[in-house]
């Protein structure tokens, strides 16, 4: 079935937003934005939803006025094309409004008036191509490239814009090992994986073998430091702080820097955490934890139920534990969250909230600019 129509908006996920008037359903599209007019197809893709399905844009007729021509020849409309940078299509300035669009609408839907939050704008990223310093890339021994979101298929690429010097010769370094027939036939999955970074050498590379998680855009990653310590400096006195998901580090040094007196810092990740030992910061004691455990907070509760500052830096899923999370750290004054997802930030804000704390404000960031990440930093104190 084929209908016209224009998107009116982006959906939480970043996807266009189209209504049929002829039956009145509203259908997600990729590789839309909004004021984009055109005819649209409905395709067949599950939704557990009877008020939503999913359609393809087959022609633009009135593009919007944020719209431009992508300069990746990767980041096309056909199928099984590569879906890295899904907002490519529109202008940066667009793109910062519509992350900040996601998060005003995240805290809002769990509860919150967001006229009386002081939510920033986003803070741009430097560079919008040539500014990652990661990637995780797939092979099948023959084939090189990203997995297409549509269709779950290895969508090949000759190079990528937004990586980083270094990473886009790490690509180069692995295309010129193709063919190879060790990386065909994935156990679970019909490719292998491969891990890139600008810490690696030519001669590391390998299948399936996970590289240490840092942020993926360093002079945002930078400058996400630099707001972590004005804040901790603002903090009056020596104090003991507790770091939740502390990685091998990346906001840890930081905090050991501040004016505390000592750092807790906890990870599930055992190679993460015998990174940060190798750093031997001073006031840092680093720790083993699965912070999703249900019993983790009276676990904790002993060594950490005494800090005065809490910092984390969870992964998408949040802080998710919340039942005898303040039992255990009663002492708090002040919490910093850093957030790299909208909906589960807005759920523990809410849970913050509810239990006695303000939001004294959030500041958002871009790292990952042509897609629908931004990330939160916000600032909790205890009423």
């Amino acid at each position: 079935m084929k209908f016209t129509g224009t998107i009116s908006h982006l959906s939480q996920k970043g996807l266009g937003v189209v209504k049929n008037t002829e039956n009145n359903l509203s259908y997600f599209v990729y590789g839309a934005w909004p004021g984009d007019h055109g005819e649209f197809e409905v395709i067949d893709k599950p939704l557990n939803n009877k008020k939503f399905a999913y359609a393809k844009l087959v022609r633009l007729l009135q593009p919007s006025g944020q719209r431009q021509t992508p300069p990746c020849p990767h980041a096309t409309a056909e199928d099984h094309a590569c879906t890295g940078c899904p907002w490519m299509i529109a202008d940066y300035t667009s793109q910062l409004e519509q992350k900040r669009n996601r998060v005003v609408y995240a805290m809002r839907r769990v509860g919150f008036d967001t006229a009386q939050l002081a939510i920033s704008h986003v803070h741009p990223s430097p560079q919008q191509l040539g500014y990652r310093n990661r990637c995780q890339i797939k092979t099948d021994g023959v084939r090189l490239g990203f997995v297409s979101e549509d269709s779950h298929q290895i969508a090949p690429v000759e190079d990528c814009l937004v990586l980083n010097d270094a990473c886009r010769a790490l690509l180069k370094s692995v295309q010129q090992q193709l063919p190879n027939p060790q990386w065909q036939d994935g156990l679970t999955q019909p490719w292998h994986f491969i891990d890139l970074d600008d810490g690696l050498q030519p001669q590391e590379i390998a299948i399936d073998r996970k590289r240490p998680f840092k942020q993926g855009n360093t002079a945002q990653s930078e400058w996400m430091q630099s707001w972590l310590k004005e804040k901790l400096a603002a903090h009056p006195g020596p104090a003991k702080v507790v770091e939740l998901f502390c990685g091998s580090g990346n906001f840890t040094s930081v905090i050991a820097a501040s004016n505390c007196t000592e750092v807790l810092a906890y990870e599930a990740d055992t190679a993460a955490i015998e990174q940060l030992k190798a750093r031997q910061l001073p006031k840092v004691k680093p720790r083993i934890a699965d912070l999703y455990d249900p019993r983790i907070w009276k676990q904790l509760q002993p060594q950490a139920g005494h800090a005065q500052i809490l910092v984390l830096d969870p992964p998408r899923a949040g802080l998710k534990k919340h039942q005898g999370f303040f039992e255990c750290f009663k002492a708090l004054r002040a919490i910093y969250y850093i957030s790299c997802n909208p909906e589960t930030f807005a759920r523990d804000a809410w849970f913050f909230c509810q239990h006695g704390w303000t939001i004294d404000g959030i500041q958002l960031a871009d790292l990952f600019p042509h897609t629908a990440h931004v990330e939160t930093l916000a600032v909790f104190s205890k009423r």
